[in-house]
C-alpha cells in the first residue's frame, strides 16, 4: 500500500493544515533566494550529458557550480580532466576554474551535505543522474529531508535528448506493460535540452518536438549541438517553481475545449487537422491534462481529493503542480508541486492581485490519464460546486 508521508514537507495536505494570511510561517525557514539552486540532469546515455558537464567544468562562466556524479553508468566526465584524482578517498575534485566534482556511491544526502559544509559556498550544484532512468527518488530528496531542503531547491529537472534517436526511444514498448524509461525522463522534466539537430531534417525536427510535445505539454525544448549552450538558458531559471511552471501558452490549459471546437471543422482545414492529429499522437500513454477552475476551493475538499488521488496513482502521476486559491484566505495564493505521491504545499510569495481573476490553475503529468475524471474531481472542490450539489440535495 503506498502511502502519504507524514513529513510536513512532503505531505503538507495532512489536515489540520489550515494556513491563512495572517500565519507565521516558521520565521528560520530560509528563503528560496537562500538556497543553493539545483538542477537534475537526465538523459540516455550519447544523448550528450557527457559534453555538456564538460562545457560547465571547464568553461569560463564566472560562476562556481559543483556538478555531482554518480556511479550507476559510464563516467561521465572527461578522463583527461579529472584523471587520477577520482580514486582519492574524497572524491571531491576542484576544477581550475573553481568548479567542483564529485561522485556519489549510493548516498545523495551526504554528497549534498559534504558540499553544503565546505567553506566555499556554491552558485549552483548540478546532479548527473547517468544510468539512472528515474529522476523521482532525486527529487524526493529535497522534499523529505528538512536538512536539504532548507539548504537547497530545485532549480530544474533537466532532461538531454538525441534528436536523431529520441524517437526509437520514446516508441520502444516494453514487456509487461512497464515504464519506458526515455518516456518518464521527458515526462519528468521542465525544460529538455534537444540536442544533435544537425543530424535530422528540419521535418524530422519537428516531428520530434511535436512527440515531445505530446508527452510534456509545459517543458521548455531548447535545441542545440554538441551540447552548447547558454548557461543562463538552463541554470538559475527556477522552472521547477510554481510560479514558473505554470507560466505556459493558456492554449495547453484550454486544449481540450479548443480541439473540440476545431473537431467539427470541415477537411479542408489542414490547421485544425494538425491540432488534432498533434494532440492525439500517443505512442506512450503518457501525457499532460490542464485544468483551469475560476473560484474559490474548499481546502478540506481538496485535501480529500488530493490525497486519494495521490495515493491510488502513486505510479502513474509522475509529476503535479498547481496553483489555488481557497476560501477564507485573503489574497494568499497558494502553490502545489508533486513528484508521485510526494507533494509540497504552501503559500506563494506572490499575492492575488485585486483584478486578477481567481482562476485555480492544475497540471498532471502521467501515464494513462483520465482527463474527464481529474477535472471533475477538481472542479467538485469549487466552494460554488459544493453549495450547488447541497442545495440540490435538500
Amino acid at each position: 500500500t503506498t502511502r502519504l508521508p507524514h513529513n510536513p514537507l512532503a505531505s503538507p495536505f495532512t489536515l489540520p493544515l489550515s494556513p491563512s494570511p495572517t500565519r507565521n510561517m516558521d520565521d528560520a525557514a530560509p528563503s528560496d533566494a537562500e538556497k543553493v539552486p539545483v538542477t537534475i540532469i537526465t538523459g540516455f546515455l550519447g544523448a550528450g550529458k557527457t559534453t555538456l558537464v564538460n562545457h560547465i567544468l571547464k568553461g569560463d562562466h564566472g560562476m562556481i557550480i559543483a556538478v555531482i556524479e554518480n556511479e550507476f553508468g559510464a563516467v561521465s566526465i572527461d578522463d583527461a580532466l579529472v584523471g587520477e584524482n577520482m580514486k582519492e578517498k574524497e572524491d571531491v575534485i576542484t576544477m581550475d576554474n573553481g568548479c567542483v566534482c564529485c561522485t556519489v556511491r549510493g548516498d545523495l544526502v551526504r554528497a549534498l551535505l559534504t558540499l553544503k559544509d565546505r567553506p566555499k559556498k556554491f552558485d549552483h550544484i548540478i546532479i548527473e543522474t547517468t544510468g539512472l532512468a528515474d529522476p523521482a527518488p532525486v527529487a524526493f530528496t529535497f522534499f523529505i529531508n528538512p536538512e536539504i531542503a532548507d539548504a537547497f531547491r530545485i532549480d530544474s529537472i533537466l532532461c538531454l535528448a538525441d534528436a536523431k534517436h529520441i524517437a526509437l526511444h520514446l516508441e520502444e514498448e516494453k514487456a509487461d506493460g512497464a515504464v519506458n524509461e526515455a518516456v518518464s525522463q521527458v515526462a519528468f522534466a521542465d525544460r529538455i535540452l534537444l540536442n544533435k539537430i544537425d543530424l535530422v531534417s528540419a521535418e524530422q525536427l519537428q516531428d520530434v518536438v511535436d512527440t515531445i510535445h505530446s508527452i510534456n505539454a509545459v517543458a521548455d525544448v531548447i535545441q542545440t549541438t554538441n551540447s552548447v549552450v547558454d548557461l543562463t538558458r538552463i541554470l538559475g531559471v527556477s522552472s521547477f517553481s510554481i510560479e514558473k511552471t505554470l507560466e505556459v501558452d493558456p492554449e495547453f490549459l484550454d486544449e481540450e475545449d479548443s480541439l473540440k471546437a476545431v473537431e467539427g471543422v470541415s477537411a479542408g482545414n489542414e490547421t485544425a487537422k494538425k491540432k488534432i492529429k498533434k494532440k492525439r499522437h500517443d505512442l506512450t500513454g503518457v501525457s499532460s491534462v490542464g485544468i483551469l477552475a475560476e473560484g474559490e476551493l474548499d481546502f478540506t475538499a481538496v485535501n480529500t481529493f488530493m490525497m486519494k488521488l495521490l495515493q491510488e496513482n502513486a505510479l502513474s502521476i509522475y509529476r503535479s503542480k498547481g496553483v489555488m486559491c481557497f476560501k477564507d484566505q485573503g489574497d494568499v495564493k497558494f502553490i502545489f508541486q508533486g513528484v508521485h505521491e510526494q507533494i509540497n504545499f504552501g503559500p506563494s510569495s506572490v499575492l492575488w492581485q485585486p483584478d486578477e481573476k481567481r482562476v485555480n490553475k492544475m497540471v498532471f503529468i502521467g501515464r494513462n490519464l483520465n482527463r474527464e475524471e481529474l477535472e471533475g474531481g477538481f472542479r467538485a472542490c469549487l466552494v460554488s460546486e459544493i453549495e450547488a450539489a447541497a442545495a440540490a440535495a435538500k
